[in-house]
């Protein structure tokens, strides 16, 4: 039977926020994901006075030589306005 699972808030907070058009890269793991069905979602933090949108792009898995595996994606900021933001992890598991 199928479990789920959720990691997270990570969040990414700087005093002016990460500017429009910018991205940061994030890594998971090393974690036993092997054969799981994984979704990453970022989420702007305080929400009021501002339009902030993101997407997260580029998610790929990776094993290392040593067998532990990991998730990686990027965070890119596609709104007009700088943004604070959280991150979250989750699937589904077999």
């Amino acid at each position: 039977m199928a479990s789920v699972f959720r990691y997270g808030p990570y969040a990414w907070v700087s005093e002016f926020g990460m500017p429009p058009g910018a991205q940061h890269s994030w890594s998971f793991g090393p974690w036993p994901w092997y054969a799981n069905a994984v979704v990453i979602t970022a989420h702007p933090l305080h929400l009021a006075g501002a339009d902030r949108s993101l997407e997260v792009t580029n998610i790929s898995a990776r094993a290392a030589p040593n067998g532990d595996r990991f998730i990686n994606c990027v965070v890119r900021n596609v709104g007009p306005n700088s943004v604070n933001y959280a991150v979250w992890l989750g699937g589904v598991a077999s």
